[in-house]
């Protein structure tokens, strides 16, 4: 039996994300809906995040 040895891998340097976090920022892209975040209030900034953890 082989050894072997873990890899870090550092999430923010990664190109592309896992399919998971590709949908979770697809939806958040969706909700904000091209506005600049100035504009976005904060009561709606708390329910886009809180949303996301959320068990389906």
């Amino acid at each position: 039996m082989r050894r072997i040895t873990k890899k870090e891998i550092n999430l923010n340097k990664l190109k592309k994300g896992c399919s998971p976090c590709m949908l979770e920022a697809k939806k958040m892209e969706q909700k904000i809906s091209n506005r600049k975040i100035s504009e976005i209030k904060i009561e709606e900034v708390k329910t886009i995040v809180s949303s996301m953890f959320k068990k389906v």
